[in-house]
């Protein structure tokens, strides 16, 4: 059984939280994203308190816990985001644009 090394980014909440905007990991070989996911949160704890809001793509498509990692592949943490204008509108702000996504 040989390491495999993954490219990690993390974004918003979870750059902040790991301290990071990106590092290297290694893991078994065969791996998945559940086990990469799992090595993540033995080393940030933190990354926890997002719960199942936390998403996940390996080399820039969003994953599930069963995706296959590769050697040299690259993946992506995402934390819930949400924000927006301060900009106070009666009903509706004639620019509004939301988009809810999985």
């Amino acid at each position: 059984m040989s390491d495999i090394n993954v490219r990690v980014l993390f974004f918003g909440g979870a750059k902040d939280v790991t301290g990071a905007s990106e590092l290297e990991i290694s893991l078994p070989s065969p791996a998945t994203l559940k086990e990469a996911s799992e090595v993540l949160f033995e080393r940030f704890p933190e990354l926890r308190k997002f719960g199942r809001s936390l998403l996940f793509a390996v080399n820039q498509e969003y994953a599930k816990s069963d995706t296959d990692i590769k050697n040299d592949d690259e993946l992506a943490v995402f934390p819930p985001v949400s924000g927006g204008s301060e900009t106070v509108c009666d009903y509706r702000c004639p620019n509004d644009f939301f988009e809810l996504t999985t």
